[in-house]
């Protein structure tokens, strides 16, 4: 009888402890893939953001593409690279942040994370614009350059994907940080700055103001420190709690 509950997985059996400690390993190794990404994704924004050579603006084609000719092949290729690993970075991020809150403040942490992934999907795209701003400008900075990268950056389907970009992910970093305070996984200094990014980000586009960037930068970072250290602390508890565990 004991055989058949062990093949059948039947509670308390060593198949029933090996499932239990096959759950713990997937959890250990969630909560150090979102701290790392938590801890990276800001960090790694910095090269992509001081190697950027755009000057922004919805159908400047001119000055984009100039600025792109003007730049440093090397260092606009690192800022391309850079938001190419965003691109996997971002998101996984956003749902570490999510995770974190999801236990004591589960709505906003639910509504924060989502609008956070939906907000960092479209990076990917507009990180394929960027390369194809870098490339066009290595061929020339001729009229018809100009004319194909406006068409392109302000059509329909890219038009949607910065909107949704914008709204989103500003959005998610309004509630995620109050989500993130009310369950008590990081101070309230850090609650503000990361909830400041958002106007910051806007007020630097609004205004063309391209060092804002920077002050959104270091707000991030300093915001993302205990949340890292919030989700690493999580996989000592787990070893420490389970670790001797089989």
């Amino acid at each position: 009888m004991n055989s058949t509950n062990a093949r059948l997985g039947a509670p308390g059996t060593q198949t029933d402890a090996a499932d239990v400690a096959r759950g713990r390993g997937a959890q250990l190794l969630r909560s150090s893939v979102f701290g790392v990404a938590i801890l990276l994704a800001p960090l790694i924004l910095i090269p992509g953001t001081v190697f950027n050579p755009a000057v922004g603006g919805i159908g400047a084609g001119s000055a984009n593409l100039a600025a792109n000719h003007g730049a440093s092949a090397l260092t606009n290729q690192w800022h391309v690279a850079a938001y190419v690993l965003e691109t996997f970075l971002l998101p996984l991020s956003v749902l570490g942040l999510a995770g974190l809150a999801m236990r004591r403040s589960p709505w906003l942490a639910t509504i924060g994370g989502g609008l956070g992934l939906i907000g960092w999907l479209p990076w990917s795209a507009l990180t394929a614009q960027d390369d194809l701003t870098f490339q066009m400008a290595q061929m020339g900075t001729g009229q018809q350059f100009v004319a194909l990268w406006n068409r392109f950056t302000t059509d329909g389907t890219m038009m949607a994907y910065l909107l949704i970009y914008v709204v989103a992910h500003l959005a998610a970093y309004v509630i995620l940080p109050i989500a993130l305070r009310r369950a008590g996984v990081i101070p309230r200094w850090a609650a503000w700055a990361l909830a400041l990014t958002s106007p910051i980000t806007i007020a630097s586009f609004a205004t063309r103001q391209h060092a804002l960037l920077y002050v959104v930068l270091i707000l991030w970072i300093a915001a993302s420190a205990p949340a890292a250290k919030a989700s690493f602390s999580a996989v000592n508890v787990w070893r420490q709690a389970y670790g001797n565990e089989p």
